[in-house]
């Protein structure tokens, strides 16, 4: 008998079901930097038809803002619900993008596909039986040589990880998610930029970093901005 999918599968399709309004709103982050320039921002900025994957879309709000821009857009979610019904809120705005069901660690793509990867909130989420080293291979893996990863990490101080269990492999299981989609699940977090640097070395190089400290009417996130490089031969 076939595995059942994880729990995180339905709460998430559910959750995502209920935004079912046409219009969706970019991150910040992502915003900033895509079209912005900083002073310790090293960064290539895609330029049109670069294939940009958006990992873990959601309600697409970021895959619009990147079809936006002229990319030619990716993406995977892990629920067929999920690539469906964003892929209809995209062709009623005018966009097309190529999306697929997959997973941070199992992706639908050949090696060497892709321009810029783009994971928001996401590639820290680690399947059972998966850890966040193999979610990197494979991101690594789906790159062009010298491809850029945009990401956000996990902050340990972030609200998510409120009474988590610290498991042997630096992974945290959830057990006071407050919006009800992640309780059992596990995430990676860190502590700090270096650690971040020493983790992901073996697979890209180039950092930049930033940081969010936000306090959203009494949720505390706080999440590492990454951009990065693909290391040769990773």
């Amino acid at each position: 008998m076939a595995n059942s999918p994880p729990p995180i599968d339905h709460s998430y399709e559910r959750f995502y079901a209920q935004r079912n309004g046409l219009r969706v709103y970019p991150t910040e982050f992502v915003v900033r930097t895509f079209l912005a320039k900083y002073p310790k921002l090293n960064f290539r900025k895609p330029v049109a038809d670069d294939r940009v994957l958006d990992i873990a879309f959601g309600d697409g709000r970021n895959t619009v803002f990147l079809c936006d821009q002229g990319y030619a857009v990716s993406g995977i979610e892990i629920t067929e619900g999920i690539v469906s019904q964003t892929g209809e809120r995209l062709e009623k705005l005018g966009h097309q993008a190529d999306l697929r069901v997959g997973r941070n660690s199992k992706m639908p793509y050949e090696n060497d596909y892709f321009d810029y990867l783009l994971a928001c909130h996401c590639c820290y989420y680690c399947d059972e039986g998966e850890t966040f080293a193999d979610n990197m291979k494979e991101y690594a893996r789906v790159m062009k040589p010298g491809a850029w990863l945009v990401a956000s990490v996990a902050s340990r101080e972030s609200y998510i990880f409120k009474d988590a269990i610290t498991l042997e492999d630096g992974s945290l299981r959830i057990q006071a998610d407050p919006y009800g989609n992640r309780d059992g699940y596990r995430l990676h977090a860190f502590t700090s930029k270096d650690e971040i640097e020493a983790y992901l070395s073996p697979w890209f190089e180039h950092f930049s970093f930033g940081f969010a400290d936000n306090d959203f009417f009494g949720v505390s996130e706080r999440l590492f901005w990454v951009v990065c490089q693909k290391r040769e031969g990773s």
